[in-house]
């Protein structure tokens, strides 16, 4: 799109990719979760570290570094959970697109900084049975993040539901305590290029994928 600036100076402007988009939701993800992933790595090293120590003595019972070796366990495999759901995200998607489970691997991240805050993201059963839609990788991991981070932004406390028709795969987001989420123009107009509805709502953002 051109647009006139200043006297005689024609510039040109473009909207950002999907892409670019994605992208940009990756990164923000990245920043909310970094906080996450280095606090979580801190404790496996810390019990390890209690284990290792203890474990020196000859004395010592085995009850004495169970606790320890227990909790490093259960941080290991989240840091692992946190891992694997980024890595699979920032891998090229394989199309058809599984939009349920785009969705398990935004809330294993996602849902972990929310609950650092105090907050919640919730998703529901049928989440994992809504199916696959036509459009690109990018474009579907696009719509959803962005739509989940305006989300939290808004509310901090999120549901997210979803419904399959003949036609189209409907996730919808509800904000608790009543916030309407902000969603960038950009954002909804690059989903619309590729056949993807977002309307954000009073309390709430209806993402509206094709089969």
């Amino acid at each position: 799109m051109a647009s006139d600036v200043g006297s005689g100076v024609r510039m040109t402007t473009e909207s950002p990719s999907v892409d670019a988009l994605w992208l940009d939701a990756l990164q923000r993800i990245c920043v909310r979760t970094a906080h996450e992933f280095k606090g979580v790595l801190n404790g496996v090293s810390v019990n390890l570290e209690v284990v290792r120590s203890r474990a020196e003595r000859p004395d010592a019972p085995a009850s004495a570094v169970a606790p320890y070796a227990s909790s490093a366990t259960s941080q290991l495999a989240s840091v692992i959970a946190m891992t694997e759901a980024l890595l699979s995200l920032a891998r090229p998607a394989r199309e058809p697109v599984d939009v349920g489970a785009i969705l398990r691997r935004l809330d294993v991240l996602l849902a972990a900084t929310a609950r650092a805050d105090g907050h919640m993201l919730e998703l529901g059963q049928e989440i994992d049975d809504i199916g696959m839609t036509s459009a690109t990788g990018n474009a579907a991991r696009m719509a959803l993040a962005s739509s989940l981070i305006a989300a939290l932004d808004a509310s901090g406390d999120i549901v997210c539901h979803a419904r399959s028709d003949e036609s189209v795969l409907v996730v919808r987001i509800d904000c608790r305590h009543g916030a309407t989420p902000a969603l960038d123009a950009d954002v909804i107009a690059a989903a619309a290029e590729h056949s993807i509805g977002l309307v954000v709502e009073s309390s709430g953002i209806s993402i509206s994928l094709p089969r």
